[in-house]
């Protein structure tokens, strides 16, 4: 499949591999089984592959103890060393009775605060202490269907094994759930909800409500209200960790790089001695959905910042067993989405569009609802023009039906990605593997390898016919539920229903139009110049870099590698980026735009359409000092990929249709984030810290606004077409062929020597404070403290820059969330400028509840005092360096690593080339006084520079024409 990323900073797209990740491995869903099970119809007792035909992935190791408690254990060698271990509590939200809603979430905190053998406090000290990162290496999630606890083992040893098991037995049945605990983590959780509160969310809340209704689906968000948290306590919350922590309802799902008699041995120690508290309870009634008609759904979120348009259909669906039917049935579906996210693409690249962007979906919800949904993005003024296209486009694809080329294409899509799976299954991360088996399990689908995958859905990809996919579409839109849906700043009134329902009405009424005829185009239409003699070669032995410049000025950096088996990765970088831009707004607009428009005879998805079934993805970037082509390909690709990025490099696209779709997707954007209290930071404190630097953080609006399409084509067309261009190359490739295609496609071009790009001074705002006022009714503000420090270029001061950051940030999790209560998530980063000379920083950002911001500025600057004035402790420099040195050593096996640290601009900046010699080295080497003398030079009150941003509660239709306000002053008497 060729990718083109179109729009990714704004609104990432959502791939095949999504399609078919649903496909092979479907949702989470609520745990259920057959007649042939207990009357407890809730809790699985087999393997979905008992209940179906389906042979399962043999490489799995799967057991059960006499207690119920399910396992599943397999050998996994990427990450190297590491050991993937995730606990699957089959109980989530849906499992709640209406007086425990957010309980299942709750004992998610819970369990991190307090268990038999870790007392309160001493858990993420007991995983720094083994080398893991508290929120990388170790986590949780809950969602309505399931409850997962997640640990990744710095190796497979069995001392670490042994410990992790020892965690997560006491997850399992061990949490102590004192009140005092509760209590505190009360506030975290409330912190949690307020952060997470948003028009996005409220919008999610209304509309499911509707939809949904009848089921406890909408009922059931794992967030709970605010009664309930409020009031849970020891009894309750032990009440539903008694009734669904049971071993016969979990599952030990553990991958990575271990010997599994001894995982199977330390699952019996730990596990077997589990027991449930008491009888099952008995299960909730899901429901079933109480629309069987036409309705229409009106929701006014002004806030939202743009108008969501949508039609859709729901219907219940019966619980199934895996089979070959059923996965046919489901591929169908996914083919038919595919089929419809083209037509929408096409339609876009037209420019006749009334919407900003569309997309549609067919999949199941829990795995108790199934529906199909053609759903657009659009500003208030057009979601009338919007709802008659999308009725038109879906009316289109029932009656007239898709064609055989369409689905010729769909099919080659899903087989070359089969393939793909196949050739890169041997590096897949153990990590992905665990989560997929989970989803499986969860899904009552058999987990299948690779192999398997292919055998068992290349054959039915290939007899798909264009009326199986045709009829299934039907099929799926036969339903009598219809929902009109119109959602966002569009203001109807009181009576926007009737509003919806009347456009929908004269919508229908119209024929549907043919669809447009296209010719048959051929790629490629460039014939590349003559290659033009030899590269000089250098080889870097120390770090296996081979370096060839060619007469021409090009500039090829190779390294191979066997870190991911069958795959490439390519970096092209030419000009100054970001630096070039002269007005506010161009690169942010140019990157989404050449993206969005293919080459200069092809749109985007004309090409996408004659590379499909290619494993080539590219995309262009606009860097703070470059731009890129980058992607990834399989080895058998290589050629055509090569003659893809001389086109695109010779004829790039840029296309007035794709720059107007553009703006109009920022426009609406911009409306939401401008309301948003995060959205101040891109928008508002990334620019004071830059002393308002243009090239600094998110432009305004209206300096994106005044751009137009000339301005930008004049400005790029130059700048998009390399003078000079280096390649950087990593991967599993054959050296020879790689060579000879860069030498066809790109030796015969002209270019110049790369050199580093000039960049104007940035001044950090010593000793100010800035204070952004938000129009917004959602109750929570964002409090931003920053210290002046350095550039990039010297690594080792960069590198314990991100060290003292690291602690600092350990230090205000333990003070803001855990002490306070006054944060979900605080945190603190170092920056290091790459690009402007002196210019970085360390900064922490936290989310707080409004009122609270001058306690936490103050305990913020509390905690800076004492690390400048006394310095950080042994034992946090151990916690710290730890989880650094078991992140570096596998990072320093990534080609990503290589490609983008070391590889990408080498030529301009040599320095890199030698940083992985002493990477590891150096980590390990640092000491308490190289930190503490940074904390001491940087972390100096005075140079302090404080963003306060808090809402301004407007509570009327006009909130959302009323703008940001801002102020700024020194920063004076905040200790």
């Amino acid at each position: 499949m060729f990718l083109l990323r179109q729009e990714s900073k704004v609104f990432p797209k959502i791939s095949l591999f999504i399609f078919l990740l649903m496909f092979v491995a479907g949702l989470p869903g609520i745990s259920f089984a057959t007649s042939q099970d207990s009357s407890s119809s809730c809790f699985s007792t087999k393997w979905p592959s008992e209940l179906s035909q389906l042979v399962p992935d043999k490489s799995l190791i799967r057991g059960k103890l006499p207690n119920g408690f399910r396992y599943v254990i397999k050998h996994n060698q990427e990450p190297a060393k590491r050991v993937a271990i995730y606990l699957d509590v089959q109980a989530g939200s849906l499992n709640e009775q209406d007086h425990q809603q957010g309980f299942a979430h709750f004992l998610e905190h819970m369990l991190f605060n307090g268990s038999t053998h870790f007392p309160p406090g001493s858990l993420v000290d007991f995983f720094q202490s083994l080398g893991m990162n508290f929120g990388g290496d170790t986590n949780a999630y809950t969602t309505q269907n399931e409850t997962v606890f997640n640990i990744f083992l710095p190796t497979g040893s069995k001392k670490d094994v042994d410990a992790g098991f020892l965690v997560m037995a006491d997850y399992a049945r061990g949490a102590l759930l004192t009140d005092a605990e509760i209590d505190k983590e009360r506030g975290i959780i409330l912190a949690e909800k307020r952060a997470r509160d948003s028009a996005e969310y409220r919008n999610y809340v209304a509309q499911t409500g509707f939809a949904l209704r009848g089921t406890k689906f909408p009922e059931r968000m794992p967030i709970g209200i605010q009664k309930t948290l409020e009031k849970a306590n020891h009894v309750q919350l032990k009440s539903f960790y008694d009734s669904w922590y049971r071993p016969d309802n979990m599952i030990l799902v553990v991958v990575g790089d271990i010997d599994p008699e001894i995982a199977k041995g330390l699952i019996e120690k730990h596990f077997s001695a589990l027991a449930p508290a008491g009888e099952k309870p008995p299960c909730p009634e899901f429901g079933s959905l109480t629309n069987k008609k036409v309705e229409t759904f009106y929701h006014y979120e002004p806030e939202l910042g743009k108008t969501n348009v949508a039609i859709q259909t729901y219907w219940d669906l019966p619980i199934e067993n895996d089979s070959l039917a059923l996965e046919k049935k489901q591929l169908l579906n996914i083919m038919g989405s595919m089929i419809m996210g083209y037509r929408l693409q096409r339609i876009q690249d037209e420019g006749k569009a009334p919407f900003a962007r569309a997309s549609y979906y067919a999949d199941d919800i829990a795995h108790r609802i199934g529906y199909g949904a053609l759903s657009a993005q659009v500003d208030a003024d057009h979601w009338q023009e919007t709802l008659t296209s999308l009725d038109q486009i879906l009316r289109r694809a029932i009656v007239q039906g898709f064609t055989e080329n369409e689905v010729a294409r769909v099919q080659k899509e899903i087989l070359a990605h089969l393939d793909a799976r196949v050739l890169t299954a041997g590096s897949e991360d153990s990590r992905t593997i665990a989560r997929r088996i989970i989803d499986q399990l969860n899904s009552n689908r058999v987990f299948q390898s690779a192999e398997q995958e292919k055998s068992l859905y290349g054959p039915l990809v290939k007899e798909v016919t264009a009326a199986d996919v045709n009829g299934a579409f039907q099929n799926l839109w036969h339903h009598s539920s219809r929902v009109l849906s119109v959602s966002g700043d569009a203001f109807l009134g009181e009576n926007g229903a009737e509003v919806i329902a009347s456009v929908y009405k004269n919508a229908a009424q119209e024929l549907t139009k043919a669809p447009i005829g296209k010719e048959r185009q051929m790629f490629p239409y460039l014939e590349p110049p003559l290659p033009v003699g030899s590269p000089q070669i250098s080889y870097l032995k120390d770090i296996d870099v081979e370096k060839l410049t060619f007469p021409n000025g090009l500039i090829v950096n190779l390294k191979k590698t066997q870190f991911e088996k069958n795959k490439i990765r390519v970096r092209a970088n030419f000009g100054a980026g970001k630096q070039d831009e002269t007005l506010p707004g161009m690169a942010l607009l140019l990157e989404d735009v050449v993206n969005g428009s293919g080459s200069g005879k092809f749109t985007r998805s004309a090409l996408d359409e004659l590379l499909a079934g290619s494993s080539i993805d590219l995309s262009f970037n606009v860097d703070e000092s470059a731009y890129s082509w980058t992607g990834d390909v399989l080895p058998k690709d290589f050629e055509l990929f090569g003659n893809v990025l001389y086109h695109l490099l010779l004829d790039p696209g840029l296309r007035e249709s794709v720059f107007l779709r553009v703006k109009d997707n920022y426009e609406l954007m911009y409306q939401k984030i401008n309301q948003e209290i995060e959205g101040a930071l891109p928008l508002k404190v990334e620019p004071f810290l830059a002393s308002y630097n243009k090239k600094i953080g998110l432009p305004s609006w209206n300096d994106v606004d005044r751009l137009s399409y000339d301005e930008l084509r004049q400005w790029a067309r130059p700048l998009i077409r390399p003078k000079d261009l280096e390649i950087s190359i990593v991967g599993d490739f054959d050296r020879d062929a790689v060579v000879v295609v860069l030498t066809k496609y790109l030796s015969g071009m002209q270019f110049s020597s790369p050199e580093k790009v000039a960049a104007t001074a940035v001044h950090f705002p010593v000793g100010k404070k800035l204070d952004v006022k938000v129009v917004t009714d959602v109750e929570k503000s964002l409090v931003v403290v920053a210290w002046p420090t350095a550039d990039f270029w010297n690594i080792q001061r960069t590198r314990r820059l991100h060290l003292l950051a690291s602690v600092f940030g350990d230090r205000l999790r333990k003070i803001i969330r855990e002490k306070m209560a006054a944060s979900y998530s605080p945190n603190v980063s170092s920056f290091n400028s790459r690009v402007y000379p002196d210019y970085g920083y360390i900064i922490s950002q936290t989310l707080v509840k409004a009122g609270d911001e001058a306690a936490v500025i103050k305990a913020i600057l509390h905690i800076s005092d004492q690390l400048e004035g006394r310095g950080i402790t042994a034992e946090e420099l151990e916690r710290a360096k730890g989880p650094f040195m078991t992140s570096l050593k596998d990072t320093i096996r990534t080609n990503q690593y290589w490609l983008n640290s070391v590889l990408s601009l080498s030529s301009r900046y040599p320095q890199q080339l030698d940083w992985p010699m002493t990477i590891l080295s150096d980590f390990n080497s640092m000491s308490e006084a190289e930190i503490n003398e940074l904390a001491t030079r940087y972390l100096n009150h005075e140079n302090t520079a404080v963003a306060e941003v808090t809402a301004e509660i407007v509570k009327n239709d006009e909130a959302a024409a009323l703008d940001t306000k801002i102020s700024e002053k020194s920063l004076l008497g905040i200790k």
